[in-house]
């Protein structure tokens, strides 16, 4: 592979480091932007469709559940395809589900189209980093990383942003339009600048039986849980979901502890203080997933804000995780992962809670104070738990360890969102868009159901700590 990157650097000259890198950087900024740009315009597809919270959840859930699923399938797309067929296949799978996405003509379009599209991701996301540690010396890849770590911010940060202002200006459509220009840039890119990255020697395997469990577990747990508002959760469907996704579950977890490249590297729970790690990085992507979920519903069918100003709400946020990220990993270093925990879990706690009571009717001002708030707490959760778990393990499992908590994180996510969704439903005999303080019962709740989560995590950061002190 070196012989690649040597014959690229003759051919382009030095500059074919960041050349190759922002080829990276445009890709994943256009799968991170499709992320986060649809919820703004959840409200509009609610309507259009004339459907409820446990439905319009799906968009979220299938994009992070799938994006699960693309992470773990990664390593074995790498050895199969090698890294230049791997990124530009699924750029071009994502660029087509985003044009059918934005031409939908049903709900479950849009779902199949959000599951493609967050599948694509998690394949095309790990690869970045990657292609930064082959083509930069090692004095050089904190500044690239850098450098790529703004774009990667900058686009779920403007994302809402650009996303109400599509939705105020034409129609919720183009969230799904507008990602296609950039994917094309980035495929045209990828196609002239990437090298094709396959490693020599014997090609890892793809654990099928674990791929099919996963799946399953996976979406009959959130088909039980999403429609038990709806069907009943005494109902025969309802129960034999949540029944099956918990049996799944179980095979899973065994196929994976007996398999030889297994999807999800399990042997990492057997070291004290992972599983306290696991469920933190759970409950951190559960607030931070679910929050951006819920503050753009509420804003507009609530307060009655425009999918514009929604997104201004939002940005100030992600601004802020974002230069304070930097800050967060140096304390991680200096301080211990349980006071880190502590002031995220607790900031969050309060964030959420005062949330529950602008619910009922608040400035932007506070609105966005609050949302900045729980941004930043998160940010204080994430280098201290992926810093002190990777410390627990041995060299040889840290790479798997660092995809674990990943897949917690986004797991966490798909869960938190319906969850909140649930909770929302629930209570959708008080909603009515613009219904004012009554209709903001609902949103109470769930912003308080995910207080009671983060105070839950405290009991998970207490096991990673005593892990962490253990010699």
């Amino acid at each position: 592979m070196s012989t690649e990157i040597d014959h690229m650097l003759s051919r382009h000259g030095e500059r074919y480091r960041w050349l190759v890198t922002v080829t990276a950087m445009v890709g994943t900024l256009s799968m991170s932007l499709s992320s986060t740009i649809i919820n703004v315009a959840l409200p509009r597809i609610m309507a259009d469709f004339q459907i409820g919270h446990t439905d319009v959840q799906w968009l979220s859930t299938a994009f992070l559940a799938s994006m699960t699923v693309g992470m773990l399938v990664n390593a074995w797309c790498l050895s199969r395809f090698g890294l230049k067929n791997t990124y530009r296949g699924a750029l071009l799978v994502f660029l087509c589900a985003s044009a059918a996405g934005g031409l939908a003509p049903s709900f479950e379009t849009l779902i199949a189209v959000r599951a493609v599209q967050g599948l694509t991701a998690g394949l095309v996301q790990p690869l970045a980093l990657l292609i930064i540690y082959r083509v930069f010396p090692i004095e050089q890849r904190g500044r690239s990383v850098g450098f790529y770590g703004m774009g990667v911010i900058l686009a779920p940060t403007l994302g809402p942003v650009l996303g109400g202002a599509l939705v105020d200006i034409w129609h919720w459509r183009a969230v799904f339009l507008v990602v296609v220009p950039p994917s094309l840039t980035a495929l045209v890119l990828g196609s002239r600048y990437l090298f094709r990255g396959q490693e020599d020697g014997e090609r890892r395997r793809l654990d099928w039986p674990g791929l099919v469990l996963l799946a399953a577990w996976l979406v009959a747990l959130l088909w039980g849980l999403s429609n038990g508002p709806r069907l009943g959760w005494d109902a025969t469907e309802v129960v034999a979901a949540l029944a099956g996704g918990l049996l799944a579950l179980g095979l899973f977890a065994a196929r994976e502890l007996t398999c030889r490249d297994p999807l999800l590297a399990l042997a990492v729970f057997r070291r004290p203080g992972f599983k306290g790690a696991f469920g933190v990085a759970m409950i951190t992507g559960a607030g931070l997933f679910s929050s951006v979920y819920l503050l753009p519903l509420l804003v507009q069918t609530v307060l009655g804000f425009s999918p514009t100003k929604a997104g201004l709400m939002l940005m100030p946020a992600g601004l802020a995780m974002g230069l304070i990220y930097p800050f967060v990993g140096r304390l991680a270093d200096r301080h211990s992962v349980g006071l880190m925990g502590a002031v995220g879990l607790v900031g969050f706690m309060v964030a959420a809670v005062a949330l529950s009571v602008c619910a009922g009717g608040a400035s932007f001002f506070w609105l966005m104070t609050w949302a900045i708030l729980t941004r930043v707490a998160c940010a204080f959760l994430m280098p201290p738990v992926v810093v002190a778990a990777m410390a627990l393990l041995d060299e040889p499992l840290v790479n798997q360890g660092a995809g674990v908590i990943s897949f917690a994180r986004q797991l966490g996510g798909a869960f938190g969102i319906t969850l909140v969704a649930v909770v929302l439903q629930e209570h959708a005999a008080l909603f009515a868009f613009g219904a004012g303080a009554g209709a903001g019962q609902g949103y109470r709740d769930a912003f308080i159901l995910l207080a009671l989560l983060f105070a839950v995590g405290l009991v998970s950061l207490s096991s990673l700590a005593r892990g962490s002190r253990r010699p």
